[in-house]
């Protein structure tokens, strides 16, 4: 590494639970994928607490609960329409304990590249002090308790680890935010940054020479994948694809074609091009082999719908519908009956075609492509 990037590139970053949520459960948002692969190129620590670890587990706990609960749902469903399904009773989808959930996502973490540190072990007075006079990242309704204890943790891990240090937090709260000065405390440099600019933030603290050489091995990497295309595409239609919780109109859904009214069926389904490709970011729970180099290209779908849209007049609408079943293989035309919501005005049916993402995992020769040079592709698995 040059002295350059040694001298501008943080030591470590750190991210707050809320960064995590906004990640997903399986990790896979394209941020912390770039987030990465830039980290894993750059040898830069990417650190959680115990403390967010146990926050993390504890969202991801609700996470099961709900998918345990849509589980059961949709199974009843599909009985009720004479779908046979296996006899699973509530009993038999048992959730882990809170300590067996910790131990497997700690892996998971690991795998992923993360390095899950100490809390740090503060004084209860000196909390409770800083409680009262409301130091950051503490308000005015006393709370703030566990954000304290995970900067203080954040900030103490870079004093004995690095020299001159500089970090990044991540995070969206706007009290955290406000708590340079614990790291101030400790001569170290920090900023916070939402998960929307760590990338570009990251990229703006290499040098020109550095940040070209970076787009310069992704735009080669891409056109690589997009020479294997049709593989790839062709690997898709034969791949069956589960959708379990399939909302039509997904949380980002800004970013693609907005539906309203009801899902009556998928007509079809069919990847269509390659939009992005990241390499170096590991797979959230794997250990990829070290003769192999992880790839996540994203495959832009698209789908033909049957949808009831609703007359006017009310202008409300009912909760969207959801898939719960999907065809076996991508590209079949057999129709897909979704559940949906009964309305008091006269509807109109109509097909529509739809634009989603899905992820497809490949890896690459590992030793040739630190030469820069891109070789023997393989498809690993879609979701």
């Amino acid at each position: 590494m040059t002295d350059y990037v040694w001298k501008h590139l943080p030591s470590a970053i750190y991210l707050d639970t809320n960064a995590l949520r906004t990640a997903g459960p399986t990790l896979d948002a394209s941020w912390i994928n770039e987030l990465l692969s830039i980290t894993n190129e750059y040898g830069i620590s990417v650190c959680i607490s115990e403390l967010v670890l146990s926050e993390w587990c504890e969202h991801i706990m609700v996470v099961l609960e709900g998918k345990r609960q849509k589980l059961l749902s949709s199974i009843t469903l599909l009985r009720h329409y004479g779908v046979s399904v296996p006899d699973i009773r509530l009993n038999e989808i048992s959730l882990p304990r809170n300590s067996q959930l910790v131990s497997v996502v700690s892996g998971m973490m690991k795998a992923a590249g993360f390095t899950v540190i100490t809390n740090w072990d503060a004084p209860l007075s000196r909390l409770l002090n800083e409680a009262v006079t409301k130091r950051p990242p503490f308000d005015q309704g006393g709370k703030g308790l566990c954000d304290a204890v995970i900067l203080e943790s954040y900030a103490e891990h870079a004093r004995e680890n690095f020299t001159k240090s500089r970090v990044l937090v991540i995070s969206n709260d706007g009290a955290v935010k406000r708590s340079a000065e614990r790291f101030m405390d400790r001569e170290i440099a920090v900023d916070f940054v939402s998960e929307t600019e760590i990338v570009a933030k990251l990229k703006s603290l290499l040098s020109d020479e550095s940040s070209a050489y970076l787009e310069a091995k992704k735009s080669k990497l891409t056109a690589f994948m997009q020479a294997h295309e049709p593989e790839i595409l062709d690997y898709i239609r034969k791949t069956p694809v589960e959708i379990t919780d399939w909302t039509i109109n997904p949380p980002s859904a800004e970013l693609y074609d907005r539906i309203i009214g009801t899902v009556e069926s998928i007509l079809s389904v069919r990847p269509v091009k390659i939009t992005n490709v990241i390499g170096g970011a590991p797979t959230y729970g794997e250990e990829p082999a070290k003769n192999r180099y992880p790839v996540r290209i994203s495959v832009e779908i698209e789908l033909e719908i049957v949808v009831t849209e609703p007359g006017f007049g009310l202008g409300l609408l009912g909760p969207q519908a959801r898939a719960v079943v999907q065809p076996d293989l991508l590209d079949s035309t057999s129709p897909v009956t979704l559940e949906k919501k009964t309305y008091n005005w006269k509807p109109r049916e109509i097909v529509k075609t739809v634009t989603r993402v899905l992820t497809v995992v490949a890896t690459i020769d590992a030793q040739k492509e630190k030469d820069d040079i891109f070789d023997d592709l393989r498809i690993d698995k879609v979701f």
